[in-house]
């Protein structure tokens, strides 16, 4: 089964925990350079982050109305919003899946 390849083969993989795929979260530090803090001591810069569409500004082709249009979905990460990330194998990258709250009044 291939549930069962997948436990054999994690069980055998070994290496530490730092070594594995993780949910990390963080808060914007600041917007232009994109920084994220993720503990007291650690800060993300945009050579370590992949952003997903939801925590950018992007467009969106919708149909309001009968009538097809284009809108701006306004989700670009802004100094004060938590994050959860997806800290990729290795460590070495973080996938910013989504926005987890913050200043809720921009």
């Amino acid at each position: 089964m291939a549930g069962e390849t997948m436990l054999s083969w994690w069980a055998n993989r070994g290496g530490h925990d730092s070594e594995y795929s993780d949910i990390v979260f963080g808060t914007v530090v600041t917007e232009d350079p994109l920084t994220i803090q993720i503990s007291n001591q650690m800060m993300l810069t945009e050579a370590f982050l992949n952003l997903s569409e939801s925590v950018t500004d992007h467009k969106v082709k919708m149909k309001i109305d009968g009538k097809e249009t284009t809108v701006t979905v306004l989700g670009a990460l802004k100094k004060g919003d938590g994050v959860t990330m997806i800290r990729q194998d290795g460590g070495q990258q973080f996938y910013v899946l989504e926005k987890t709250g913050g200043d809720e009044d921009e």
